[in-house]
């Protein structure tokens, strides 16, 4: 890869003695402020020090949404990929009990991104991808992106979705909110969207993974089959409400708050929760097996919340 087609994209800055990211995206496209180069985002001694902390056995790791770039020309976005998935396929090699990594995809080619995962998957032996809410705005149920998931589909392969901001955040600028409010509402849009664009009923067997508790979707499930009742344009090309789809969803643990795990679990099913850590971040929790075992929950669901789950979703079982 040509590094002045890499520094087009992104840049590192070190003048304050942090590894800051600078990226470069067109105009319009929505970046996270003040990102930076963490070891503990690519150090595998750190990052494994991190599981033991929070007794994890072993973890599904991405790279993080803000290096996904789906804002890249194509053949540079696709370079970019197949480098990050060669990279995690070298981290679980050298650790294969402890990393099942997901594949990042240039998702602003879909024929690209589902080769790439076919590639991630079948020779890489990644189990399955990462991918964003939106494809620089443009939303999952796009025609383009259906090829992802009929790759997904057809190699048996879960994709996890990440959320990320996308258009005007002017109201969420202040506060933190474009991740305190923006991410919840991101994953709830994206959810929704594929469910009412019928993307589930014409991949039946396609599974997606949402981050953060599923953001705002749980909660408001009654009110997506309602309005599917009361509004027929919706009816037109979904034979079955909503929640009928909930099959194919799957949501990770991370709420911060045990009322709104317990609801979580009655919503979605115990068998349809992941642990969720969202390591290194801030905004994730080294609580995660302590927060499900402070529920005292029936054994079976402990067990499928504690790892049984996520090893069906990546085939190890």
């Amino acid at each position: 890869m040509r590094t002045g087609q890499i520094s087009e994209a992104v840049e590192i800055d070190s003048a304050t003695g942090a590894d800051r990211l600078v990226f470069h995206p067109p105009p319009g496209v929505a970046v996270e402020p003040d990102t930076h180069l963490r070891p503990q985002a690519y150090d595998a001694r750190l990052i494994l020090a991190a599981m033991d902390r929070r007794k994890l056995d072993a973890a599904a790791i991405s790279p993080p949404p803000e290096l996904l770039m789906y804002w890249t020309p194509p053949e540079l976005g696709a370079r970019i990929a197949r480098a990050m998935n060669d990279g995690m396929a070298e981290l679980a090699r050298a650790h294969p009990d402890r990393f099942l990594p997901l594949a990042t995809l240039p998702l602003q080619d879909g024929m690209r991104a589902a080769g790439e995962l076919d590639r991630a998957v079948t020779q890489l032996g990644l189990r399955g991808a990462c991918i964003c809410t939106h494809v620089n705005g443009v939303d999952l149920d796009d025609p383009a992106v259906a090829p992802v998931f009929d790759m997904a589909e057809r190699l048996g392969v879960p994709l996890f979705l990440h959320p990320q901001n996308a258009g005007d955040l002017t109201r969420l600028k202040d506060f933190h909110l474009w991740n305190l409010i923006g991410f919840p509402m991101e994953t709830a849009t994206a959810a929704a969207r594929l469910i009412l664009a019928g993307v589930f009923e014409r991949f039946p067997k396609l599974n997606v993974v949402l981050a953060h508790g599923g953001g705002f979707l749980p909660y408001q499930l009654g009110r997506l089959d309602h309005g599917y009742r009361v509004r027929a344009a919706l009816r037109e090309h979904l034979p079955k409400p909503p929640s009928a789809y909930l099959g194919n969803i799957y949501c990770d643990s991370l709420v911060h708050n045990d009322a709104a795990l317990r609801y979580l679990l009655e919503r979605i099913g115990a068998d349809h929760v992941v642990l969720g850590s969202d390591y290194p971040f801030d905004m994730g929790t080294e609580t995660a097996v302590d927060g499900v075992r402070a529920l005292e929950l029936p054994q079976a669901q402990a067990r499928a919340i504690l790892g049984g789950t996520l090893a069906r979703l990546l085939r190890l079982t």
